[in-house]
């Protein structure tokens, strides 16, 4: 994924980057997360467009490990407790960010 990609993907429905599979996952991931009962046949109709049932089990099941994951890490507040250290390469040494 490009960078350019990852910084718009809050822009996923208008930005010109995401192929149309990419938008319907990621409308996917966005009722998933917020809505999902909004999720019913019609939407599925429009994701086999794109995925076989299979990808679509996959994509779920992506999702709903990383939405949990997110949960427990705040519920615990991991992120403070477990600071993330990011490898800079040649241009200096690891940055250690807390709450990433």
């Amino acid at each position: 994924m490009s960078e350019d990609l990852y910084r718009s993907v809050s822009e996923w429905e208008s930005h010109e980057g995401y192929s149309p599979a990419e938008r319907i996952a990621l409308e996917y991931v966005e009722k998933f997360a917020v809505d999902h009962t909004s999720v019913d046949a019609a939407f599925f109709d429009r994701m086999r467009e794109h995925y076989r049932d299979e990808e679509i089990l996959e994509i779920s099941i992506c999702i709903g490990t990383w939405l949990s994951l997110g949960r427990v890490t705040q519920v615990m507040d991991v992120s403070v407790s477990c600071p993330i250290q990011l490898e800079l390469g040649d241009s200096g040494p690891a940055a250690v960010i807390p709450g990433a």
